[in-house]
Formats: C-alpha cells, sequence, structure tokens
C-alpha cells in the first residue's frame, strides 16, 4: 500500500493510505469576490469530482473556505468530521447528522483507521477586518449562509501519525515531525522557528493560492504585503535546514510521503 497526498487547493488536503482517504479542509467551489455579495452556496458536482471518497475529515476553523463544502463531502460519502465548537454548530445547522459530527481541542488524542490524530494550537494570519468574520456565531443564522457567517472561534493544527509517518498541518508552534504543511502566508520569523523545531524531510507550503479564481482556470498566488513570495518562502527555507525537500504543490497532483 502506497501513502501519499494530494493538494487540493487553498488549505485542503488529501491523505490517503492504501483505501484510507483522510481530508483536511476540501474547499472546492471558490466563490467569486463578486458572488460573496450573496448567500454561499456549494458545486456539488464539482465537489464529488475533486474528493470522490472520503472517510475522515479535519477541519482547521471555521471561515467559508475551510469549511463551506464539508457538508457536501460528509453528504455523499458518510465521513466524520472533526473540528472547533463553531465548526461543529455550523455543520449541525447546515444538516449534518449529529453522529458524523465530532468536537475536539488541543491535546485530544484519537485514531481515524490507520491514522493518529493530536490536535494541537493552530496559525492563522491576521486579517482585515478580522471581528467581522472572527468570534461568536450568529444567533440568527438563516441558509443559505453569507461568507461573514462562517466565523473563527479558535484556529486549529493537527499533528497527524501514519505508518510512524508523522505529519505536521497548520501548527502554531514546532514540534518533530517527517513532514510539514504549512500555510504561505506567514512571517520568515514563523518559518525559520517552525523549521528549526519540526526538522521535517519535506515542506510543503498550502493555501498560497488565489482561492476566488475557479479551478477550471490557472491557479494564481496570493500575495499580501510584506509577505514572501514562493520562491523567497523556499529558498529560506533551505537556507534555515539545507537538507529540507521543498515542494510548491500542483493541484490535485498525488505525492508519495516519506515512510
Amino acid at each position: 500500500m502506497s501513502l501519499t497526498f494530494r493538494w487540493l487547493g487553498a488549505a485542503g488536503l488529501e491523505l490517503k493510505d492504501g483505501e484510507q482517504v483522510l481530508a483536511l479542509d476540501p474547499f472546492f467551489t471558490r466563490p467569486s469576490i463578486g458572488r460573496m455579495l450573496h448567500p454561499l452556496v456549494s458545486n456539488t458536482r464539482l465537489v464529488r469530482e475533486k474528493l470522490p471518497d472520503c472517510h475522515f475529515v479535519l477541519v482547521t476553523h471555521a471561515h467559508y473556505d475551510h469549511l463551506m463544502d464539508v457538508p457536501i463531502v460528509l453528504q455523499y460519502s458518510g465521513a466524520v468530521a472533526y473540528g472547533s465548537a463553531n465548526t461543529c454548530q455550523l455543520l449541525r445547522f447546515m444538516g449534518t447528522p449529529v453522529p458524523q459530527v465530532h468536537e475536539v481541542h488541543p491535546g485530544d488524542q484519537f485514531s481515524l483507521g490507520d491514522f493518529s490524530v493530536q490536535v494541537i494550537p493552530g496559525q492563522h494570519s491576521r486579517i482585515p477586518l478580522g471581528r467581522l468574520f472572527n468570534g461568536q456565531l450568529s444567533s440568527h443564522l438563516k441558509p443559505p449562509l453569507h461568507v461573514q457567517d462562517y466565523r473563527m472561534d479558535v484556529c486549529l493544527g493537527y499533528c497527524i501519525t501514519v505508518r510512524e509517518t508523522r505529519l505536521l498541518v497548520c501548527a502554531a508552534e514546532p514540534q518533530p515531525a517527517e513532514v510539514l504543511f504549512a500555510v504561505a502566508q506567514e512571517s520568515r520569523q514563523y518559518y525559520q522557528k517552525l523549521l528549526q523545531g519540526t526538522r521535517p524531510q519535506l515542506f510543503v507550503p498550502i493555501h498560497w493560492d488565489n482561492f476566488t479564481r475557479p479551478l477550471n482556470r490557472p491557479l494564481s498566488r496570493f500575495t499580501r504585503p510584506g509577505r514572501m513570495t514562493l520562491r523567497q518562502i523556499t529558498c529560506w527555507a533551505q537556507k534555515t535546514l539545507p537538507e529540507v525537500k521543498v515542494i510548491i504543490p500542483e493541484v490535485f497532483r498525488k505525492y508519495p510521503l516519506p515512510e
């Protein structure tokens, strides 16, 4: 059996061990900025096409570009989802049966088939007008939801172990792991600390693309003022940790994971 990953665009990942599939933040609908002025509706056909099989879903936080397509994945696959209080409340509000939703917190540990999961504090960049998108959920939610209804209460990271390979995803603090997935919108001090403390064999920057562009168009880099380019991130990572391999992933391409 092979151990592989696919980058699904934005913060989405698919980890596959044989026939078992664990997805993180699967998001494919990618509404345009103009479309975000209206209620958001998932593209069910596209979601099923891009993630045909799934057994488990981990959600880092409840913003729309991490959560809005998860109910569709759970509906057709029967997968079970894990996330914060806001994540779970929104999933139930959108019709996901209670047995398919599990609230987790930093420090929790559990097994999902062959995957052992440790929940850790996650890293989220500061965003403009953050108060509009963070905090408690509205008590007056009505379906379908708007962008501002997907509010983050807490950002979670995950340390996932499969076949003695440790994968660190969206972590706020380093810990030893063979594979590091990190959002490509942070400061070089963050990457330096994370690489030096994690010392991975493989480093994969994610969430670097403009997720308001549809998947049938070429991906483009989403940048913020003062943030490094992908080339700069790669060079900085190899300067900090010369032995590390850096992959800037192609969307939906299957990559082997070190075992």
